[in-house]
């Protein structure tokens, strides 16, 4: 099982359009990235880290998943069109966005499931690294920061709010391969360690079981209700945009932050 093996059967499941004939032709084409991105992972739950490294890798891999500030933000800007009074053909559409957008982020606020996603990956990473010292910028590197900026730059500050909508669709499928490729290595990973019991394991992979099965792929979905609303709101035609450099852009990055992580991983330390 691979990345590609994971997001393609979802791409599947869409219905013929523009959209779909996007993501099924340029995913494919960054197999070299994912390979990047399944190798870290696979060397990161290879073996027992040392502090510095898991601080390191939950801090920097923190800043590439994170986005539900970045998606509420896109249903602020949404919202401040009706606000300032801006003309929309359609606001019953715009706001049909809005609520697909909200759908996304549901989990992650804690709008349902009462517990703040964020909290689950503050007790993943603080579990398994023995404290919360992974929380200093100091363990942060240059590559998740140009990430997190490229993704922040498309959905809160591109005057094109269907490019903020077009990247919150790639993540969101992304994301879906993710935590659907890691669980297993994540659960054998602190099995093999045998520093946690069952019940703590549980607790400290909580926040990745939660993002499995049906909940990314939902939230795919909802960004292609999003996408699609808030195009017939200002009548505008997706086939005009184009997704490769997007796909391209987001998976050059990812994979940036994961292959300085795995370069990290390879260097002898001393516990």
């Amino acid at each position: 099982m691979n990345l590609i093996s994971i997001i393609s059967p979802v791409i599947d499941q869409m219905e013929s359009s523009h959209l779909k004939t996007q993501l099924s032709t340029y995913f494919p084409l960054q197999e070299e990235k994912f390979s990047v991105i399944e190798e870290s992972f696979k060397e990161f739950t290879s073996q027992k880290q040392n502090k510095e490294v898991l601080n390191t890798f939950f801090k920097s891999w923190s800043q590439t998943n994170n986005s539900a500030m970045t998606v509420a933000g896109l249903s602020n800007r949404m919202t401040m069109i009706i606000h300032k009074n801006q003309e929309v053909k359609s606001e019953h559409d715009l706001f049909k966005s809005v609520s697909s957008l909200n759908r996304i982020v549901d989990e992650d606020l804690a709008v349902v499931g009462r517990i703040l996603h964020s909290k689950l990956f503050y007790n993943m990473a603080t579990s398994i690294s023995g404290d919360d010292s992974w929380l200093s910028n100091t363990f942060l590197n240059k590559e998740a920061i140009a990430f997190k900026a490229w993704k922040d730059k498309n959905s809160l500050r591109n005057k094109d709010i269907m490019v903020g909508l077009l990247t919150t669709l790639v993540h969101e499928i992304y994301t879906h391969g993710e935590v659907e490729f890691i669980i297993p290595l994540f659960e054998n990973w602190l099995q093999d360690e045998g520093r946690l019991t069952e019940s703590e394991i549980d607790s400290a992979l909580a926040w990745i079981r939660v993002h499995c099965g049906p909940t990314e792929k939902n939230h795919f979905f909802h960004a292609v209700d999003a996408v699609n609303s808030y195009a017939k709101a200002f009548e505008i035609d997706v086939n005009n945009y184009d997704l490769k450099q997007i796909i391209e852009d987001y998976l050059h990055l990812k994979s940036e932050v994961m292959g300085v992580l795995n370069k990290e991983l390879s260097q002898e330390y001393t516990f």
